[in-house]
């Protein structure tokens, strides 16, 4: 089947140093449950395919300094643009994080014994530019905190002359990268941050544009890439997603530290996708209904409606109001912490553009979200004649109507365009790989099967206690390996077992497997009630993790 696969992905050139990943929690919220780990990946993405066109939610990350922020990325078509939220990609990583949960059961014993957890923008419209015809450029904008330029791929030396005399910046190695894209009738978006912008100001963009099948263009993403980068990419659509053209890797969960919850399932994957033909590998973290994700971006009541917003004619209020309906970023899910409230760069640009904060106050350290927290007495008749030498020449216009438009335009309209996709499609699928730039020679294509099971988040072991046989303990994981409960596993001696299957999956049909593990996982860790017992675990440590269970369960009641 000959499909064109759109060549698109995750912050395909984000310039300066990428987040590591991590097998613990990014920083930015709490994990909800005890059993949940959190990997911070590298690239993230959402995409979304219908009658040929692509719909792709693409976060971008980047540590450096603004004037050196370029992000260049291969399309196959023009594509529309506007911003969007990492608030979407914090609630996907919520909804869909692994979970690993260790139980117990016990027999023999005077009484139960407990271990583990206690619970389980506006869209750009602009035409062609009237260029001349040997230019590259097919169209350039302004969209939230950046400027971009559409510009055709047939001609490299023209394109780079382009983005060099418009000063968009380039990374060394950038020039043979881009070479497997260059061909007519592609295209290349390139953005830049405005200036007077931040790196703070970065935010997630999203993209339209004619394509069968979505693809990630990891060749050019090698040149800002970090060892062992993560890369997560939901997909949305009636059937579970797969790796097109990467291997699929199944885990073997004995290798998993679950009297931890799984806090090394990160280094399990890093040497599970090495087992994959050219560490070309992707694991699914979860397949299965999207209704985890209603109402989490644009329910019913959020934001108010447009004319409620436009009828408050003073900008402290207005401003306010956007606090008190939602309009700020919901980057917690950890009820028990309430950060100060942020609003998101696609907002603050809107916002800033037609109530600007001035010179003197952000010389002098006042951050963007403090003066916004405090517009109203920051643009009081009281404060400005208090400090007459901050607002010379200051001036700004208040036209509330505009403003709740544009508001309404270029982020809300988005916010709840991206909530209609997951009332749209059934099955939300989360793959995850990690790879160093030597290992991105090709680019991982998507699509579908209908055939193929779901695959839950939570994943469940069970500590086998037996009181009789000495305090024996024994992990039995869902894939029915066993290994004694107070054991740790040397994942570097493991490495070759780390993947239990590794497989090719098409768009029917059951997976093909490629490596099976099975006998050897099964020499390492024995079948359950293959083993004629428990083994034996020091009763110090069975002991050790009764107390920790048990402050766990303390931590999780409050």
């Amino acid at each position: 089947m000959n499909r064109s696969a759109t060549a698109l992905g995750a912050a395909l050139l984000t310039v300066g140093v990428l987040a590591a990943p991590a097998a613990e929690a990014c920083g930015c919220f709490a994990p909800p449950s005890p059993a949940e780990v959190v990997v911070q990946a590298g690239e993230r993405i959402l995409f979304a395919v219908e009658n040929g066109k692509v719909t792709a939610h693409i976060q971008i990350q980047y540590a450096g300094e603004a004037k050196d922020f370029g992000w260049l990325l291969p399309l196959p078509n023009v594509p529309t643009l506007q911003v969007g939220t990492d608030e979407l990609f914090v609630q996907l990583q919520a909804t869909t994080n692994p979970t690993f949960l260790l139980t117990s059961r016990s027999k023999n014993c005077p009484r139960p014994i407990s271990f583990g957890c206690a619970s389980s923008a506006r869209a750009v419209s602009a035409g062609v530019l009237n260029e001349p015809r040997d230019t590259p450029l097919v169209r350039q904008a302004t969209v939230g905190p950046y400027a971009y330029a559409v510009l055709k791929a047939d001609d490299k030396t023209a394109m780079f002359k382009w983005l060099a005399d418009n000063r968009y910046f380039v990374p060394a190695g950038t020039e043979d990268a881009v070479g497997p894209y260059v061909r007519p009738g592609a295209y290349f978006l390139a953005l830049k941050l405005l200036p007077g912008r931040s790196t703070g100001d970065l935010t997630p963009v999203i993209l339209e544009y004619a394509s069968e099948l979505p693809m990630i263009p990891l060749i050019l993403t090698s040149v800002g890439a970090t060892p062992n980068m993560g890369v997560q990419v939901w997909l949305l659509g009636n059937a579970r997603a797969i790796p097109r053209n990467y291997h699929h890797v199944v885990l073997n969960e004995a290798l998993l530290d679950w009297q931890n919850q799984g806090k090394n399932y990160n280094d399990v994957v890093i040497r599970a996708v090495a087992q994959a033909p050219g560490k070309h590998g992707f694991v699914t973290e979860y397949a299965a209904t999207s209704d985890v994700m209603r109402g989490r971006i644009a329910p019913p009541a959020r934001f108010g409606t447009e004319a409620d917003l436009a009828a408050v004619n003073d900008p402290g209020r207005f401003v306010a109001q956007l606090y008190q309906t939602g309009f700020t970023l919901q980057t917690n899910t950890d009820p028990t912490v309430v950060p100060l409230p942020v609003l998101p760069g696609a907002v603050k640009s809107v916002v800033l553009k037609m109530l600007p904060m001035p010179g003197p106050l952000k010389e002098g350290g006042l951050s963007e979200d403090d003066f916004l927290r405090d517009l109203g007495n920051y643009l009081s008749a009281d404060y400005r004649a208090q400090h007459p030498a901050i607002f010379e020449n200051y001036t700004f216009t208040f036209d509330p109507v505009a403003l709740a438009h544009d508001l309404f335009t270029e982020y809300v309209k988005p916010m709840r365009d991206t909530e209609a996709l997951f009332a749209r499609w059934p099955k939300l699928t989360r793959l995850y790989t990690t790879l160093s730039p030597a290992d991105m020679t090709s680019d991982p294509v998507f699509s579908f099967n209908p055939s193929l099971p779901d695959v839950p988040r939570l994943h469940e072991a069970v500590l086998e206690v037996d009181c009789s046989k000495n305090n024996g303990a024994l992990i039995v994981t869902s894939q029915g390996s066993t290994r004694p409960g107070g054991s740790t596993v040397d994942l570097d001696a493991m490495a070759g077992l780390a993947a239990a299957r590794i497989e090719t999956l098409s768009e029917e049909g059951d997976p093909v497997v490629v490596t099976d593990n099975t006998e050897p996982i099964a020499e390492q860790f024995p079948r359950y009630g293959t083993t004629g017992g428990c083994s034996v675990v020091d009763p110090t440590l069975l002991g050790l993790l009764v107390l920790v269970a048990k402050l766990r369960r303390g931590v999780s009641a409050r």
